[in-house]
């Protein structure tokens, strides 16, 4: 029995000036060395950060931030490059509802590539996805912080990061397979470190049985971890995403290459490129660019493995937030007088100091796990000054 290569890469949203090119012309997106690297493979996952969808204008979802969708012929692209698992739960996976994420499973069924992470029920989305590779059973738990696109009890969408549930899943993983990888869609976008909590969560993830933890959703390169014999990657970055305005680290990723041997040992190899940089495509990065990159995954990793550095860079990033997050709670209470503010609630005026963008901004800032660290960051360190 040989040992079996996993292929593992970041987030791919294949519209805007990609689309045209998807379609027509896929084999023109990768250098052939990626390819090869794809084609030599025995299973490639990667994660469909958009619905393939015809959907339009009136299937959008009320969120913040960007729609997203590509056409379904896009597809050609995952074709070309073999890919054979689409991990789906992610922030804009149910853009566009029902119908872009019941397109989305439709059209990666019928070419043959299967997917995981989300479904038009929270049942459906919350499967464990299973794969025998020469003999060895391999496990895909996939799940994403809670955001808009994440199934309840009301609709489908993404596998929600829930910590009680993810740990089930992971140890009813284990009890069937051989390997369990957690791939999980969440983070700091632009920011290149895991947050504390982060950390915490997906150290005790590797406790509950995980062989390999990949994250992604920062659009930028994070670094790594052996934790407990567990290695856990916390950012790999955009796999294939073309935008107008580029952050810093935008344009490029990493791809882990991982390899299972007979007796269930994983070893990795990372692939760094860069992609919609110089040329609408991903190109491996050699020479002086590939040094660059991977001397900041090692600097990266020196902090993640201390605890104060760590804590000192987030607090930098807690800091460059603050005057965003305390601009969103801003309503009646500007009025300090308590006798006011009660003729307004028993008058049913409070709607009128209420709007709809502050309240999703709220909303998500509250809810999904990457915000919520910084908003209670914030507001605590606001009210200790007061």
């Amino acid at each position: 029995m040989n040992t079996i290569k996993i292929n593992i890469a970041g987030d791919l949203f294949l519209g805007k000036r990609l689309e045209p090119i998807a379609i027509n012309n896929p084999e023109t997106l990768f250098d052939d060395k990626i390819s090869q690297l794809f084609s030599e493979a025995d299973f490639n996952i990667l994660n469909l950060e958009s619905p393939l969808t015809t959907a339009d204008e009136k299937n959008k979802i009320l969120k913040t931030g960007p729609n997203l969708k590509a056409a379904p012929e896009t597809i050609n692209a995952l074709k070309f490059l073999k890919i054979n698992l689409a991990t789906l739960a992610n922030n804009h996976i149910y853009d566009y509802g029902d119908k872009g994420l019941s397109d989305t499973l439709e059209v990666c069924n019928k070419n043959d590539i299967a997917t995981t992470g989300a479904g038009i029920t929270f049942q459906e989305a919350s499967k464990i996805f299973f794969k025998e590779i020469n003999n060895i059973v391999v496990a895909i738990v996939n799940i994403a912080e809670n955001e808009w696109s994440n199934a309840n009890d009301a609709h489908g969408g993404a596998n929600p990061m829930n910590i009680i549930a993810n740990a089930a899943s992971i140890k009813e993983a284990k009890s069937k397979a051989d390997v369990v990888i957690l791939i999980i869609h969440g983070g700091h976008e632009y920011y290149n470190y895991p947050s504390p909590r982060m950390v915490d969560q997906y150290r005790f993830y590797a406790q509950q049985g995980a062989s390999v933890i990949i994250n992604h959703h920062s659009h930028c390169i994070s670094g790594y971890e052996v934790f407990e014999g567990v290695p856990i990657f916390y950012g790999l970055g955009n796999f294939l995403f073309d935008t107008e305005t580029a952050p810093k680290g935008w344009h490029e990723g990493m791809i882990v290459n991982l390899q299972i041997d007979p007796q269930k040992k994983i070893g990795w190899t990372l692939y760094f490129y860069q992609q919609c940089k110089k040329n609408l495509k991903i190109e491996l990065l050699k020479g002086t660019e590939k040094t660059e990159i991977e001397n900041q995954v090692d600097a990266i990793n020196t902090i993640i493995t201390d605890p104060e550095k760590l804590k000192e860079k987030f607090n930098e990033l807690v800091q460059s937030q603050q005057k965003y997050v305390l601009s969103m709670f801003s309503t009646s209470y500007f009025l300090n007088h308590r006798h006011f503010r009660s003729a307004i609630r028993k008058l049913g005026m409070e709607r009128f100091f209420l709007k709809k963008n502050q309240l999703k901004s709220i909303l998500n800032y509250s809810r999904c796990e990457a915000h919520r660290d910084i908003t209670f960051r914030v507001l605590r360190n606001f009210l200790n000054k007061k």
